[in-house]
């Protein structure tokens, strides 16, 4: 089933019970040309606009306990009415789901039908402005109003929903098996939310699911909270921050939430104005260094707060804590070229470009000692990296194993995967080649080890425009996927996923 959605269909998009395909009027088509040149990596910036369900074509052998569900999400559209995004990391979410069954794979992806997407797909143009694009108009659309959810940058199963979260606003909830959209989800049931950032933390051990926050009032505050397994809220805390930034991730131990304020100065009057959106108002000094801030949960300890060198974070490994130490792992840019600044690789792939990229993610260790109140920095791998993840069944615990996207050809956009020993340093390395975009990893628990399971990695091939998920044995990452699940399309860039055993 291949499926469009036209003008006629726009206003069964909100809760109807038949999903319906897209392509309003004035979008560009999945077979539009970009701007600029038409390298093959502008297809992580190429929209699909059809609605997809289908039994996929195998490659290999599904492993035998490879049973449930890869969701993932990431931006789907990117243009509307002649209008188009200015960042990779700004378009409408799209839910992907591979359901891994009897030996075989379907696949699907649907829109989450935001209240932004809902008007905009009616409309078939941009309404509203997003974080990286302001809304078409001018300031005076723009002058003091703030951005809507597109619900596009990571996914997980709670309370038996599947939520899409963004980097503002509620998570939209969706049902699991069908993907239907069935609006936004409360965490605190009846109770105002704050402005939840598109990455929480499940503890491998209790099922505690930890979320933050930032907002902006006359300062900032860092907001949290804390739910347990049964959907009791256990902990909520808040603070003002001794500094204006953009987060994206944060640690979680046992007993403690660390932040990382890297020196990405916020300066939030402009967008206010309707004169820029949130990305311009970014800047980066590195000469501020970092702040790391350790909270407790519980609020009964006073927040510690540290400097370190100045390092960006897009996101953290794990964390965990060794006596009175706090081990915190991430991937970490002496600079965020390739996200602000001038000609940022992530803005110059919308038009074609490569834009800059010269500094790496290294994968850095931050030991924290509570008791002396000092932190020290190490480089556990000098190499370029990005998407760590750990075995779920071990987060916020002491772990070992760190699984990530790598590049080995030059460029920002990595073509390989990487599992590293964080306790040898020792590493194991599988790559695509040149013409290859690879996206985080997930991992499918299996047996009863940490590290022991599967990885699931989309990839983006520049050999044949189009996709596929590629299995690895996670212990046994060197030796190349075991199997691959082909995609009939390509898909845009994908943030995020989630791993969903049946």
């Amino acid at each position: 089933m291949h499926q469009k959605i036209g003008n006629s269909s726009a206003m069964s998009l909100g809760l109807s019970s038949t999903e319906t395909g897209l392509v309003s009027k004035g979008r560009a088509s999945a077979g539009a040309a970009l701007p600029g040149s038409q390298d093959w990596i502008s297809l992580l910036a190429k929209s699909l606009p059809t609605e997809h369900t289908y039994k996929a074509r195998i490659e290999g052998r599904i492993p035998a306990d490879l049973r449930g569900t890869l969701y993932r999400n990431g931006p789907g559209i990117f243009e509307r009415g002649g209008v188009r995004k200015k960042s990779l990391l700004d378009g409408d979410g799209m839910i992907q789901a591979l359901d891994f069954e009897d030996g075989g794979v379907r696949y699907r992806n649907r829109f989450v039908r935001t209240e932004k997407f809902v008007e905009e797909e009616k409309s078939g143009r941009f309404m509203n402005g997003t974080w990286s694009t302001r809304a078409p108009g001018g300031f005076l659309a723009n002058l003091g109003v703030g951005v809507k959810s597109q619900a596009g940058v990571t996914t997980l199963v709670r309370d038996g929903k599947l939520l899409a979260f963004d980097e503002i606003n509620p998570p939209y909830a969706l049902d699991p098996s069908s993907l239907k959209t069935e609006g936004q989800y409360q965490v605190e049931a009846g109770k105002p939310s704050f402005d939840y950032k598109a990455h929480t933390k499940i503890d491998g051990k209790t099922g505690d699911w930890i979320l933050f926050g930032t907002n902006f009032g006359r300062h900032m505050t860092l907001d949290h909270l804390v739910v347990d397994k049964g959907g009791k809220i256990k902990a909520k805390g808040s603070l003002r921050s001794p500094r204006s930034t953009y987060l994206h991730d944060f640690f979680v131990t046992e007993r403690y939430i660390i932040y990382l304020l890297h020196p990405v100065k916020f300066s939030p009057l402009p967008m206010l104005l309707g004169m820029r959106s949130i990305m311009d108002c970014l800047r980066w000094d590195a000469s501020l260094g970092n702040l790391v801030i350790v909270v407790d949960k519980d609020g009964k300890d006073k927040p510690v707060i540290l400097e370190a060198p100045a390092a960006f974070m897009w996101h953290s490994l794990n964390a965990y804590e060794r006596g009175d130490t706090i081990v915190a792992e991430f991937v970490g840019y002496d600079e965020p070229d390739h996200f602000i600044g001038l000609d940022p690789a992530f803005k110059a792939v919308m038009v074609g470009k490569s834009g800059n990229d010269k500094f790496p993610g290294k994968l850095r260790r931050y030991a924290i000692d509570l008791r002396a109140r000092t932190l020290r920095q190490e480089i556990v791998a000098d190499a370029h990296y990005e998407f760590p993840i750990t075995d779920p069944r071990v987060q916020c615990h002491a772990s070992r194993f760190a699984h990530l996207t790598y590049q080995h050809h030059k460029g920002w956009f990595h073509d390989g995967i990487a599992r590293v020993d964080m306790k040898t340093g020792e590493q194991a390395r599988f790559g695509f080649g040149a013409k290859h975009f690879v996206g985080e990893p997930i991992f499918a628990p299996s047996g009863g080890r940490e590290g022991q399971g599967w990885l699931l990695a989309q990839v983006l091939s520049g050999e044949t425009n189009k996709s596929f998920v590629a299995i690895f044995d996670a212990e046994n990452v060197a030796s190349g996927p075991v199997a691959k699940v082909m995609m009939e399309h390509h898909v845009p860039f994908s943030f995020h996923g989630w791993w969903q055993q049946a």
